[in-house]
């Protein structure tokens, strides 16, 4: 854990793996809805990572999920109940639901703005700067500075131009 991390609401930490918090992390904030739901990092398997950088806010609520790595840069806003899967947890076929499935990493680059209730799935990369709106399921990459809404996502401009 990195100096000064902020816990402003209830965090439930589980699982295996490694969690890093960088310098600075917000863990919630009190004027945030949600207060019945606490912010969870599970970094379920012994090899799994979980990085959040340096001042970065998770509202409360949020869920990150990872088997193999979520890693969220610095400076990003993480909106209320936002959920994080590195992976589909088990196989797609009926035959194979016992599997542990598909896996892959999940990066946020820096200064990325998640509206509430983002999804985001297993082996997208949202480019620094990104904005995504509330409620949009984020299956695959994001541009730098891309403004991405809906489900399913589309790119409605840029905060670039």
């Amino acid at each position: 854990m990195g100096k000064s991390i902020q816990f402003a609401h209830p965090v439930k930490f589980q699982g295996k793996g490694t969690l890093i918090l960088e310098n600075h992390v917000k863990l919630g904030y009190w004027m945030a809805g949600s207060i019945n739901h606490p912010i969870l990092l599970q970094p379920r398997e012994a090899n799994a990572v979980i990085q959040i950088g340096e001042k970065t806010a998770l509202v409360n609520g949020c869920e990150l999920i990872a088997r193999t790595q979520i890693t969220i840069g610095r400076d990003c806003r993480i909106g209320a109940r936002c959920v994080f899967l590195d992976a589909d947890f088990h196989g797609l076929k009926a035959n194979e639901r016992n599997s542990p499935g598909m896996s892959q990493p999940i990066v946020l680059e820096d200064n990325v703005w998640l509206g509430t209730e983002v999804v985001i799935l297993k082996g997208v990369r949202i480019g620094k700067d990104a904005v995504i709106g509330a409620r949009c399921t984020v299956s695959k990459d994001v541009s730098a500075g891309a403004i991405a809404i809906g489900n399913p996502m589309k790119i409605i401009g840029s905060v670039y131009g």
